[in-house]
């Protein structure tokens, strides 16, 4: 009888802690997907998004819809079918490229609102509005406008001129179709080698309604800038000689990919807004110049693990960062922090909890607490490996909190 008591305590307490609005929004150009080698790269890519878990999932360099479903049947949908792409279509910019953009997103977070494209001279920069299902999505909904964009390639003025013309296309766009108010993001493979390029001007400061930011203001001369170390997304590899020369080599040294957001977004006030300290290029420990990202020098808190699925995977590293919203998710629980600590045998325990510490942030948490529900902490546990058992027979009855040194606490409930 006491289980089912605790039990039902907990259900009461998990009905009302239904998720707050924090969203994980990813960006990555894939390379040339699916054709490009390794074979089999949806299966990479599966263990790279279980590390991450984003809610929105943008994507540059696929070729195709068979690269599409790919993706959203083996490395998003593998577990469980919560997430959706958006309607493919082929470029329809140039010479029609098979480098294509495409959005996947959580529909148990976000509902799909319209879909546009604003044509360029190279590729189109793909618009998906979407709608944040929250408790007051009918009488004060959350629209956020997603851009994703791959501007043209390589330096001199010639392309430098292109993606001017590229980036002037979508302030136009925006000019003519958003509101001031707009909750935009500017998702891509950019190619900016510096933050003078006038391109990259144009987007921040040029004949623009909403200018665009960089939610880490890391503005300056990326390119093969030892400074900028802990921001440069391209190249992973030294050399593509074992990719049959797929990608471009060099080694970490360009800082091409981002996510732009409007100013608004930036203001912890706003209906939704950047989460500060999230935005991060996936792998880079900030120690990899001119290395292959899989190099063992390279340590830190991104694995050795998850820094060889990112060489394997791609000549880009993704670009990550989380979202706030100031209402709650309507149908799903709080799992955000699962991103970083999970219960392997579920959160109702007799004499063991089960923890499993996301990889990609083990060597980045060194201990776990628990405390009750006055907030005391009662018990500390070192974190050695990624699998922890924590013996519980010590602990009354009750409901507990366990909390790493970053992430928000899970709760679990002993009965004995």
């Amino acid at each position: 009888m006491r289980c089912s008591i605790y039990a039902g305590i907990f259900m009461l307490w998990s009905l009302a802690v239904w998720s707050q609005g924090s969203a994980t929004i990813m960006f990555y150009n894939l390379l040339e997907f699916p054709e490009a080698p390794p074979s089999n790269r949806e299966l990479i890519l599966k263990d790279i998004i279980d590390a991450v878990n984003p809610d929105i999932f943008m994507v540059a360099e696929l070729q195709n819809q068979v690269g599409a479903d790919l993706i959203l049947n083996q490395a998003l949908n593998d577990a469980q079918p919560i997430y959706a792409a958006v309607p493919f279509v082929l470029n329809t910019s140039g010479n029609g490229t098979s480098l294509n953009q495409l959005l996947f997103y959580n529909t148990d977070k976000f509902s799909l609102e319209l879909t546009d494209i604003i044509q360029t001279s190279l590729r189109d920069i793909n618009r998906y509005q979407l709608k944040a299902i929250t408790t007051q999505s009918d009488i004060n909904p959350i629209i956020i406008e997603f851009f994703v964009a791959h501007f043209k390639a390589s330096q001199g003025m010639t392309n430098e001129q292109i993606r001017f013309n590229m980036a002037q296309n979508f302030t136009n766009y925006i000019n003519a179709n958003l509101s001031l108010t707009a909750n935009v993001i500017f998702a891509g493979d950019f190619n900016f080698y510096n933050a003078n390029e006038s391109g990259f001007q144009q987007l921040f400061i040029g004949n623009t309604n909403i200018p665009m930011n960089d939610p880490i203001n890391q503005l300056g001369d990326w390119h093969t800038n030892f400074a900028f170390s802990n921001v440069h997304t391209q190249s992973t590899r030294e050399s593509n000689n074992s990719f049959n020369d797929f990608g471009a080599g060099g080694g970490l040294d360009d800082r091409f990919d981002f996510i732009f957001t409007s100013a608004n977004l930036l203001d912890p006030n706003h209906e939704v807004y950047y989460e500060s300290g999230s935005y991060q290029a996936l792998g880079n420990n900030g120690n990899c110049f001119n290395e292959d990202i899989s190099d063992t020098s390279c340590s830190g808190s991104f694995s050795q693990n998850i820094r060889n699925l990112l060489w394997n995977m791609s000549d880009h590293l993704p670009v990550v960062m989380d979202l706030e919203l100031n209402q709650n998710f309507l149908n799903i629980q709080d799992s955000s922090v699962q991103k970083i600590l999970e219960f392997s045998e579920g959160n109702i325990v007799d004499s063991q909890l089960i923890v499993e510490v996301s990889e990609i942030y083990l060597s980045d948490i060194k201990k776990l607490n628990i405390y009750n529900t006055l907030g005391q902490q009662i018990k500390t546990i070192d974190v050695l490996n990624s699998t922890i058992h924590i013996p519980v027979e010590d602990l009354p009855n009750g409901i507990f909190m366990l909390k790493a040194n970053r992430g928000k606490a899970l709760k679990f409930v002993v009965s004995h």
